[in-house]
């Protein structure tokens, strides 16, 4: 259970294109650019398309996995590192940041990855228009401050966080960075009959806040539906009634919220899936896949309906100011990574503080040199990692068609669980099977470029949910000002609008929330640049073509970060048990093996920045002892 619920072608006039992953043989050179890594003119934040898992990342790796297939020889470079790190993202670069600081300015550091660019799921995407720089995220997006480990917290403040400073940049009415700020409902004709968009302080709203019923009235849903809504979030009504006091938790936690709002209230899914957007943001699955509480800890109505004493529906009398708040960035954690980087390797870089950060120029010529000490490595894709004895671990990789090997004292695994079962062979057969248990939760986060957004801010707000729509969540990029970095802030400015999609198709009451993640894998897979490119034009036109917004005019660019392993599982009520303590899979997968160690947020089943924070903390201690 979540503990804090938080959960280009534009440019220089390019026509917008259109592409597919396509299969590729695995150990040929897969570069998604000509230009090399260590060209000066090498910035993977500017490239266009298909990101996140790109043509030329994965290939690789699914050979190994679903083939079993790799070199079978390999180059040993002259080259033996004290630690070796796979995989830069934060999980990564945080345990480098954190072996380095124990061990001193001389360690010898080397950080391999599959992608063209650093940061994982904290992906930049940058835009130039017109001269004027535009920041979107690709993947992992705000700072979820209540919810930090000290250590977490600690840390980031250390590379450079302000925090208050970072909070204070936002635009005080974005919801993704201040939860109790007004969002949209965009219900749209495919479901709901026609196309509309009601703004409102939903959030209060739905936990009976307010001028709730007016705001509900505005929605037009069926009278019926409409009642039913107005009655879960006043409570007039306990719709389990029927079951008594002692067994109700039991009924909360083990039946699914969508089977509470239709079956025991009696709502239709046009009532019933106005939560549903972000639920699907939070889990990657729909709410026929979360329990009622989880329903409720979501912020879906209806806690006050069911009969509850009131130790669980009173609200503490102390809430911490923060718990609310979640600072980000213009182009969300990919600062953090940024930050991270320029700790490790400086010459990436100039200036010192989050703000010159922002809209620096990194050199990637400068990330993998050999007079540096910490080195980072694009394009890699480790396929085996074996320890030789008690005194080094073989690190063996694929590069540009080429296959090589690197040693180091101490390695940490800072990619994802399901990969560790393929890259170390000799683990133990029960802790494969704990690494492979969490399925990563798929999705696409798209960033549109128009080139005014005067039609799209008429819409009245800045973040909107969707339920039944093919992108549940549409939003401005972060309205976020800071250092010499401006978000658009005239009607006409152009702009990036972020819209997220998640592939997993609804449960049929068969199958896992693992389960609707891996046939959602595959959808990811098999969806074309083309047909994600038709679903959006689709509907910002649904959402803002009665403010005059017209796609072929106003669309300049389309950049999709597709990311088939997405953010970490997490427990869910409905399917996974209620582990004993240090007995959960993720906790028994993650244990060292030899001078080989263990981070990333698969490994404390949490996928927020904190956790991958926290699995580099445990996985140093690890190595340095």
């Amino acid at each position: 259970m979540k503990a804090n619920i938080t959960r280009r072608d534009f440019l220089n006039g390019v026509a917008l294109g259109a592409a597919a992953a396509t299969a590729a043989a695995p150990f040929s050179a897969l570069a998604m650019s000509s230009i090399e890594a260590t060209s000066a003119s090498y910035y993977p934040p500017l490239l266009n398309g298909m990101r996140g898992s790109h043509e030329g990342s994965f290939e690789v790796a699914h050979a190994l996995a679903w083939r079993g297939e790799k070199p079978s020889q390999y180059k040993a470079l002259d080259e033996h590192y004290d630690l070796v790190v796979v995989g830069a993202g934060i999980s990564g670069l945080a345990a480098a940041y954190l072996y380095r600081k124990q061990k001193g300015p001389n360690t010898r550091i080397l950080i391999l990855d599959n992608h063209d660019d650093f940061g994982g799921h904290a992906k930049r995407n940058e835009f130039e228009v017109d001269g004027k720089m535009l920041l979107a995220f690709g993947g992992s997006v705000n700072l979820e401050q209540a919810a930090m480990s000290p250590a977490a917290y600690q840390l980031l403040e250390e590379i450079g966080v302000e925090f208050k400073a970072l909070q204070d940049a936002a635009a005080s009415d974005y919801w993704l960075s201040n939860l109790t700020a007004d969002f949209g409902y965009y219900l749209g004709k495919d479901l709901y009959g026609e196309n509309r968009i009601v703004v409102g302080p939903w959030g209060t709203a739905l936990a009976g806040e307010g001028d709730y019923r007016a705001l509900i009235a505005g929605l037009k849903l069926p009278p019926r539906d409409e009642e039913l809504l107005i009655s879960l979030v006043e409570g007039r009504k306990d719709y389990l009634a029927d079951i008594p006091l002692k067994e109700k938790e039991a009924y909360l936690r083990g039946n699914s919220y969508a089977d509470f709002l239709y079956n025991k209230v009696g709502l239709s899914p046009l009532g019933g899936k106005l939560i549903e957007p972000w639920a699907q943001a939070m889990f990657g699955v729909g709410i026929e896949c979360m329990s009622v509480m989880e329903g409720f800890y979501l912020g879906g109505p209806g806690l006050m309906a069911v009969g509850l004493p009131d130790e669980y529906t009173q609200a503490d009398t102390e809430v911490d100011p923060d718990a609310y708040s979640n600072p980000l960035f213009p182009d969300g954690n990919a600062s953090v990574a940024r930050l991270f980087v320029r700790k490790l390797v400086p010459k990436v870089a100039p200036g010192h503080t989050m703000q010159d950060l922002v809209t620096a120029r990194f050199d990637y010529s400068k990330l993998d040199r050999k007079d540096s000490n910490v080195r980072v490595r694009l394009n890699s894709t480790v396929v085996n990692v074996a320890n030789r004895g008690s005194e080094a671990v073989d690190v063996s990789y694929v590069s540009g068609g080429e296959a090589l090997r690197v040693s180091g004292d101490h390695c940490i695994l800072a990619g994802y669980n399901g990969m560790i079962p393929h890259l170390c062979p000799e683990l133990p057969q029960a802790q494969k099977e704990h690494l492979a248990y969490g399925v990563k939760v798929p999705f696409i986060w798209a960033n549109v470029v128009l080139k005014s957004g005067a039609a799209v801010k008429k819409g009245g707000t800045s973040v909107y949910q969707c339920p039944g729509s093919f992108f549940p969540l549409v939003s401005y990029a972060p309205p976020v000002s800071l250092g010499s970095y401006q978000s658009s802030q005239r009607p006409d400015d152009p702009m990036v609008m972020f819209m997220g999609h998640m592939p997993a198709p609804e449960g049929d009451g068969t199958q896992s929330g693992r389960d609707l993640c891996r046939l959602g894998r595959h959808k990811l897979y098999t969806t074309t640049f083309a047909d994600y490119e038709k679903e959006i034009r689709k509907q910002l036109t649904g959402m803002f073509g009665q403010y005059g917004f017209d796609p072929d005019r106003d669309i300049g660019a389309i950049t999709l970060n597709r990311w088939s392993h997405g953010y970490a599982y997490e427990y869910m009520e409905l399917f996974d048990p209620k582990w004993k303590e240090g007995e959960a899979p993720h906790e028994l997968g993650r244990q060292p093996i030899g001078n080989i160690s263990i981070a990333n947020s698969d490994s404390e089943a949490h996928a927020y920045v904190q956790a991958a924070i926290d699995a580099a903390v445990r996985a140093v201690d690890e190595v340095v002892g």
